[in-house]
């Protein structure tokens, strides 16, 4: 920005000077709550947003890695700055009283018709971008430089970053200097918090227990059931990796899907374990990693069970780390203009694909989190941005 003012007088100017309507942004707020969409499902959603950013004067990109939506508003010669919000929804039911709550069904992409709610603040940070980049659109002669909104896909099942840039994002647009992002946690209303350093990764791992004939029988039913072994297992984990990276170090492992046996079968052949697992240090992911698939090597083979289990490993989501260079500036200035209302961030549980936009090119990243406290927290029946309202 230029201009002869004292940094915080200047971002006070621009943003009263240049602050739209926000009517219209609480609208389609209330809009997209009401019809929400879940993963790789949201074209009415991205229609929505191209149609106002191209009204806005955005150069706009649609259907990039599924329903992907980028804007882009060069504005002289200056930093590339990409923000970015999420499109979809949750396969919930929304159990809220608000006139706007979402009654709607649809199928996924597996076939399955579910309920379908905003549970995560998808539509509030949609609706802040949009006045974002509105009020940016409206100040352009006070700054130099060139604004992607970013309006991705898939983020609840950490997909959509990684399908916009397969599908040739850093084709259509310039690699940013500097990239931007809202999350939604718990915290007292009316605050602004950020924070640098980690937030969290998340790894999964998908385990087969496999049972079969067992040395001196040819009956599979004789062996070891894999359903008490694989309950055996899993229960111990979390225990067991606390011991091994110890007391002070975040990392948990939780059981998100066990599934065995089928019907007409005499026996259970096999239990499929889903585990999720998130570390924070860069060092610890291995240790975990290799401390259970120990675990089940060792305990399937004390037991008997005459094949090793199948054990895959992938990564859902890369460590999302705010650089500090990034965060204290945006830290300093927040605090000068939200005064009290600003806060530290408090250290959350979760998991984020924000940061595979700048995996490839080592961009440094900011992410800015707006949340009020609720009584509930978000992914659940009565959450997510239901309880926040963007003020006429």
């Amino acid at each position: 920005m230029t201009a002869n003012l004292p940094e915080i007088a200047l971002l006070r100017d621009v943003v009263e000077g240049h602050r739209p309507n926000l009517t219209q942004y609480a609208d389609f707020y209330r809009d997209v709550h009401r019809h929400p969409e879940v993963a790789a499902m949201e074209k009415e959603t991205a229609e929505k947003v191209a149609a106002h950013l191209t009204r806005l004067g955005f150069k706009v990109h649609s259907g990039i890695g599924g329903h992907g939506v980028v804007g882009v508003f060069q504005n002289g010669v200056g930093k590339t700055i990409l923000t970015r919000a999420e499109l979809d929804a949750l396969p919930i039911l929304e159990q809220t009283s608000v006139p706007y709550r979402s009654e709607r069904r649809m199928v996924d992409r597996y076939g399955n018709e579910r309920p379908t709610m905003h549970a995560c603040g998808h539509d509030m940070n949609m609706a802040a971008l949009l006045a974002a980049a509105d009020l940016l659109n409206s100040a352009a002669h006070r700054w130099k430089g060139t604004l992607l909104v970013v309006f991705q896909p898939e983020e609840e099942e950490l997909s959509g970053a990684k399908a916009m840039l397969d599908d040739g994002f850093y084709d259509l647009v310039p690699v940013p200097d500097i990239m931007l992002s809202q999350h939604v946690v718990p915290a007292r209303a009316g605050t602004v918090a950020i924070r640098s350093g980690p937030i969290l990764a998340a790894d999964t791992m998908r385990i087969r227990v496999i049972d079969g004939p067992c040395e001196g029988s040819i009956n599979p039913q004789f062996c070891v059931d894999p359903v008490l072994l694989g309950m055996r297992i899993v229960s111990g984990l979390q225990d067991a990796v606390t011991k091994e990276v110890g007391q002070d170090e975040d990392a948990t492992v939780a059981c998100w899907g066990f599934h065995a046996g089928v019907p007409g079968n005499d026996y259970v052949a096999y239990a499929n374990i889903l585990l999720d697992i998130k570390t924070v240090k860069s060092d610890i992911p291995q240790r975990v990693l290799g401390l259970i698939t120990k675990l089940f090597l060792d305990q399937c083979r004390a037991a008997g069970v005459p094949r090793d289990p199948e054990i895959n490993h992938s990564v859902r989501a890369p460590l999302t780390s705010n650089h500090e260079s990034i965060v204290k500036p945006i830290d300093r200035v927040f605090r000068d203009y939200f005064t009290s209302k600003m806060t530290e961030m408090a250290f959350v549980r979760s998991t984020e694909d924000f940061s595979v936009f700048g995996a490839t090119h080592n961009i440094r990243g900011g992410r800015n989190d707006w949340r009020p406290k609720s009584l509930y927290t978000h992914h659940t029946q009565g959450s997510g941005s239901t309880r926040r309202e963007i003020r006429r």
